[in-house]
């Protein structure tokens, strides 16, 4: 008994000293570098996603052509931008003759000596019942950020869509557009709501918008305007990846498998039919025997307006890298109708920075489950302000990634590797659980039939009369 514990203390003393290996991970790819430097810098792509052993992508190491270990760290995450700061302007109904269109309106502007609108009204006098509303003007002179688009609240009743044309203008003379056939819409059906009120302008600079539209009902009325400004720091580019979607075993389920850990914050659900409107829900969960957890709900639309389509914006979602994913849709209006739904899924991808020591090539190497997290703060890696690190680190990027025929190891072939994996190896686990049961009920029968046995002998059992 002493020289078994004495053994394993000395493998468990072997795999705290082992030296960590390139051929110990599954997957690798070698680093293409631009340049000679210190240090570079690499973004993840989606096949290390799909290969990493840990959820945290602790398991990434960068090795030299000696097979050693370099430091690494992540780069600081790009943290989501701030929301849009909206500012209300003041909003001038826009009357003409009903034999006028807009761009014949001859009006009267008072302006402050700033350039303020104070006032608009008719140039000529048109009488009241020969008058139309045919737009409004939208005084954003006192706006200095680019304006990313206008946010409409109005008067209708339910049930209409149609088109908003908004143009720009520095003296109120010449106007120049810069959204066209924008669509809009307030629609209700089965107890939901769906309304597109968000006119995009694209970062335009104008002191002076107007506001026209088509489709709408004779009773649309607009009741205020808000104009969201642009935030300093724009949002950044993300990677998308399609997802196979299958059916659930519920009504309007939809179950898809990822393969991997993606640090997903935007889905995106491509409808099968036009003119469909769904609820729906998504959930997550990492193993496919744990419970679902809810991630996001909203509302997928795909419909026809004006000659185009209109669809919903992408879902978004707190960063969720969970593997299995389920949509849920509301049955009421239908689902999501016959055809096959394309569903998306969205990242920031991870940029890896590491020092070059030793000679190259580098190679980096993923996919080990046993692996402890080896990744050091961005400050150790690369000492110096964290905002110099995109200029400090040349940029590489990864090569053809390849796979290895890794084995699992066994307490003989490979006892350090084997003692390591044990925390985490989940048939290894299973299979414990069992042999430990096994072993109890055998061990409850040996003492049953020993009990019985003392049991059957008599007093005088083994003496003669």
């Amino acid at each position: 008994m002493m020289k078994r514990s004495l053994l394993l203390l000395a493998l468990a003393s072997g795999v705290a000293a082992a030296q960590e290996r390139l051929s110990d991970h599954p997957y690798s790819a070698p680093v293409v570098l631009d340049g000679t430097a210190s240090h570079y810098r690499l973004a993840l792509p989606s096949a290390v996603y799909r290969g990493a052993g840990r959820r945290d992508l602790g398991d990434l190491r960068v090795f030299n052509a000696a097979g050693e270990p370099v430091p690494y760290a992540f780069a600081p995450r790009e943290s989501q931008p701030p929301a849009p700061a909206s500012r209300s302007v003041n909003l001038f109904p826009l009357h003409v003759d009903r034999d006028q269109n807009i761009d014949s309106a001859n009006v009267r502007i008072e302006r402050s000596r700033h350039g303020t609108v104070l006032n608009v009204s008719l140039a000529d006098r048109v009488p009241a019942a020969r008058r139309k509303l045919v737009g409004y003007i939208l005084d954003a002179s006192e706006l200095e950020a680019p304006q990313e688009a206008l946010l409409l609240a109005w008067e209708a009743v339910p049930g209409f869509s149609g088109q908003a044309r908004v143009e720009g203008s520095e003296d109120l003379k010449s106007w120049r557009p810069l959204a066209t056939n924008a669509p809009i819409l307030l629609l209700e059906h089965a107890g939901a709501r769906l309304e597109r009120n968000r006119v995009e302008l694209a970062g335009a600079r104008m002191k002076y918008l107007r506001v026209s539209f088509q489709g709408v009902p004779p009773e649309f009325r607009l009741k205020e305007v808000q104009v969201e400004l642009r935030a300093e720091k724009r949002e950044p580019a993300r990677e998308w990846l399609a997802i196979p979607a299958s059916p659930g075993k519920g009504a309007g389920e939809l179950l898809a498998d990822t393969q991997g850990h993606f640090y997903v914050d935007r889905v995106r659900l491509a409808l099968p039919q036009p003119n469909t409107v769904a609820q729906v829900r998504l959930s997550t969960r990492e193993r496919a025997e744990d419970p679902w957890r809810a991630a996001a709900s909203g509302t997928a639309y795909r419909l026809v307006r004006g000659g185009g389509e209109l669809t919903n914006p992408d879902l978004r979602l707190a960063v969720n890298p969970d593997r299995y994913w389920r949509v849920q849709v509301d049955q009421k209006g239908g689902g999501f109708g016959a055809g096959e739904v394309r569903f998306e899924i969205g990242w920031l991808p991870h940029e890896v920075i590491f020092a070059a020591r030793g000679a190259g090539p580098f190679t980096m190497a993923y996919g080990n489950r046993t692996a402890k997290p080896g990744a050091l703060p961005v400050s150790v890696v690369l000492p110096g302000d964290a905002k110099e690190v995109s200029t400090a680190a040349r940029p590489a990027r990864l090569g053809e990634v390849s796979a290895s025929a890794l084995s699992s190891p066994s307490l003989f072939s490979d006892p350090a590797r084997f003692l390591r994996g044990l925390p985490e190896n989940r048939e290894a686990k299973k299979w414990t659980l069992w042999a430990a049961l096994v072993a109890g009920v055998l061990l409850l029968g040996w003492m049953a039939f020993r009990l019985l046995h003392d049991m059957g002998k008599s007093p005088g059992a083994g003496k003669n009369p």
